[in-house]
């Protein structure tokens, strides 16, 4: 019995490392894996099986993406800075966004300022509000969003709601029945079900997407949550960035709203026609979606070459910092040719585990010259990336592995001075509350603990 138990294991062991060594292309990533089902018997393979596996030839996933279907060369160089055209050129060939010209832009860095300008537009709702979360939670701000629900329902405002089945799961479903209940359209993207659907647990939806009547939309990091209103006692108040994009874009949004819908229900949703106002000003804006069924990885080809483009700086702010060893190696060789690279971490993190990762990483970005500043004001969860007065990105993927694999996000690129001037003046008010780190002091640091930071940085392929 012993030894037809140790036969089939052995077997099942040799399928999974066939299986790694096929859909696994990064070299560290694969020998990480092959070590964790080689080394932690049976455990090993379940957690591949959940955490490892690739999605992109399951059938649950064998469908039309976002932007492939985009027909024609949508590029007008009279109406793009020249110095992103290599960028524009890239998220085009690599089908992972759409460009518009003619929106209007609105920098949203408060919490409540930015829920009050979502239900502000959402009460002026005539035809649809469409909305994508990560994490829905209890509290005043779901209650106001309910409340503006039930209203517009009222008036024939069609509303739909896509919300993540891992994110947002346990008692925060009860939420979702309240929302059923008064009419609201709501569809689970991959249940989490242990029974149905663990091989999908670690592919999540990640995007925030709020879209009114096809002409307004929102994007960012801000959940349906009171973290960002109320301080965690803990961690502090979560801070973050959204931007209100209202013209031609919101379409794009719209697309990538119909496409998870399908993808969560089946369902093909027929997009309304959308006029816009035509007197409005040139402001191009570049959608970019990607998730783990994308033939490129859009977003992480996107930050690389805002980083490598880079004539005279790049300022990034993200909560999560684990960059590939392409982002890493890009970050310092800019650096290190002149450009002014600085980059706004998270002094406390909702994950131990992830900030002693992102230690480990600070120490060879500091020696090539990269400025680096940890925000003590409290937890920064803002995603952004400026870059040379002109180009601005704004969305949910942070600079990490999960972002750039296992995650559905999206972006928003905008090429515009003014935009790029006003999240510098945020990047440089926010420094206030910063320490910078120096090279001379970082060993040193009391906070650090460094067995972990090595423990957690051996993770870091497959996190």
């Amino acid at each position: 019995m012993i030894g037809l138990f140790i036969l089939a294991y052995n077997v099942v062991l040799f399928i999974t490392i066939r299986r790694i060594l096929k859909q696994i292309r990064e070299p560290e990533k694969t020998l990480s894996w092959i070590l964790v089902v080689f080394f932690m018997p049976i455990f090993g393979i379940l957690v591949y099986q959940i955490f490892g596996r690739s999605i992109k030839k399951d059938k649950y996933f064998r469908k039309e993406q976002t932007f492939y279907s985009s027909i024609g060369n949508n590029i007008k160089p009279e109406l793009l800075p020249e110095s992103k055209m290599s960028l524009i050129q890239l998220l085009e060939e690599n089908k992972s966004s759409s460009i518009s010209y003619y929106n209007k832009v609105k920098i949203l860095a408060e919490a409540e300022q930015t829920f009050s300008d979502i239900f502000e537009t959402m009460a002026r709702a005539q035809d649809s509000i469409h909305l994508e979360y990560y994490i829905i939670e209890e509290g005043t701000t779901f209650n106001r969003f309910l409340q503006i629900f039930q209203e517009r329902i009222e008036s024939g405002v069609k509303i739909r709601l896509i919300f993540d089945g891992f994110g947002t799961s346990g008692k925060n479903r009860e939420l979702i029945d309240e929302l059923i209940v008064i009419g609201v359209e709501c569809q689970e993207f991959m249940p989490f079900s242990f029974l149905n659907s663990l091989r999908f647990v670690n592919y999540r939806n990640h995007r925030k997407i709020v879209i009114i009547d096809q002409c307004i939309a929102y994007t960012g990091g801000l959940n349906i949550s009171d973290k960002y209103l109320s301080p965690d006692k803990n961690i502090g108040i979560w801070k973050d960035t959204f931007v209100r994009i209202e013209g031609e874009a919101a379409k794009d949004f719209a697309k990538i709203f119909r496409c998870d819908w399908y993808y969560a229900s089946g369902e093909h949703l027929q997009l309304e026609k959308t006029s816009y106002n035509q007197g409005m000003n040139k402001l191009p804006v570049q959608v970019v979606a990607s998730g783990p069924d994308s033939e490129h990885k859009g977003i992480h080809q996107e930050y690389f070459s805002i980083i490598t483009n880079a004539k005279n700086y790049v300022y990034l702010t993200t909560p999560y910092f684990i960059p590939t060893q392409a982002i890493l190696t890009a970050l310092k060789t800019v650096s290190l040719s002149g450009v002014d690279v600085k980059i706004m971490l998270p002094y406390n993190s909702d994950s131990k585990w992830l900030r002693w990762c992102m230690f480990t990483y600070l120490k060879e970005l500091l020696a090539a010259k990269v400025n680096i500043f940890l925000y003590h004001g409290g937890f920064l969860h803002s995603k952004v990336i400026i870059s040379d007065d002109i180009l601005s990105s704004v969305g949910t993927a942070n600079i990490d592995l999960r972002s750039f694999d296992a995650n559905f996000e999206v972006n928003a690129i905008i090429y515009n001075y003014e935009i790029c001037s006003q999240l510098k003046d945020l990047f440089f008010e926010e420094i206030k509350e910063c320490e910078e780190v120096t090279l001379a002091n970082f060993d040193q640091r009391a906070d650090r603990n460094k067995f972990m930071e090595s423990i957690a940085r051996l993770s870091s392929p497959i996190l």
